[in-house]
């Protein structure tokens, strides 16, 4: 495996596979972290066999969260690890959890154990087990729908509407519920891939949805993303379509400051290596939303 980066790096604490293996039982738990990190870094080519057993026995029996989720994903990289990385899906951590979901779907990817991750109670989980699913095509349009009308986290429901919007097997169905979260959706994001998915479903109803809640969307991104998820239903150029995209009524484009990520249902964390730490406590990613709610109220008469 090549370790041209690790220096690059700056923090790895050895220069050698065998070295950061070392160090990986080491007593300094940021020490151990950094020699994780650094193997995640050169996983990508292989790992010896020595390695990959020195990583299990990090994500079964370290106790820093941060040594288990690096050594998850390290595994995750190489693709190898498949029962060590399982055991994580057990982690008392919703990190570790989320990124051993990730992991799961590199090494082979096993479809039921995903798809027993979309009852975890960490909505980060249950995206990244949304987003794998949809990967490895083993996402079926009643799961994702599912999602899309009942999770409470705002990310879930924006990856569910992704997957969703690729080549669904009931289009009158999806063009009905993307339809419904572009109208009533708070989350900008998930706003946006209803957008994309309507565009790519393209009928006239999609359309015409896209024209009544997308181009005039509060959020600047969203309206530009269904700008051109318009011109590409109707095989034309975003600058040669014949609709305007209304002034936002409200300034910003998506959940910008730190107000808007906490009503998001996201609240930013510089110290967290993701960026992001665990969700906020606003159910449906805003006040007053509710899912199951607002995206039912018409879904048998649209």
């Amino acid at each position: 495996m090549s370790h041209e980066n690790w220096s690059a790096l700056g923090r790895a604490p050895a220069e050698t596979e065998d070295g950061l293996r070392e160090v990986l039982s080491g007593d300094a738990a940021r020490t151990r972290r950094e020699a994780a990190l650094a193997l995640v870094d050169g996983a990508e080519e292989s790992l010896d066999d020595a390695t990959v057993a020195a990583l299990t026995e990090r994500v079964r029996g370290d106790d820093d969260a941060d040594v288990r989720q690096f050594a998850v994903e390290a595994l995750g990289v190489a693709g190898t690890g498949r029962e060590a990385i399982e055991t994580a899906l057990d982690d008392p951590e919703p990190w570790v959890r989320a990124e051993a979901v990730v992991a799961l779907s590199r090494a082979g990817g096993d479809a039921d154990r995903l798809r027993e991750a979309l009852g975890d109670d960490s909505g980060w989980v249950r995206r990244n087990a949304v987003i794998a699913l949809g990967k490895l095509d083993a996402a079926d349009q009643d799961l994702l729908v599912e999602r899309v009308k009942s999770d409470p986290h705002p990310a879930v429901r924006e990856y569910a509407a992704q997957f969703l919007g690729r080549d669904p097997t009931d289009r009158e169905e999806a063009e009905r519920i993307l339809a419904a979260l572009l109208a009533r959706e708070a989350n900008a994001f998930a706003r946006a891939k209803a957008a994309e998915g309507l565009g790519r479903i393209g009928t006239d109803r999609a359309e015409e949805a896209l024209e009544t809640h997308g181009l005039t969307d509060r959020s600047e991104d969203v309206a530009r993303t269904a700008r051109h998820a318009l011109a590409d239903a109707r095989g034309v150029e975003p600058d040669r379509l014949d609709a305007d995209v209304d002034p936002p009524t409200a300034p910003g484009s998506g959940p910008d400051t730190p107000g808007d990520q906490a009503v998001e249902g996201f609240r930013p964390d510089p110290s967290d290596p993701t960026g992001w730490s665990e969700e906020s406590t606003a159910p449906g990613g805003a006040p007053g939303f509710d899912p199951r709610r607002d995206l039912d109220s018409d879904m048998t008469d649209r």
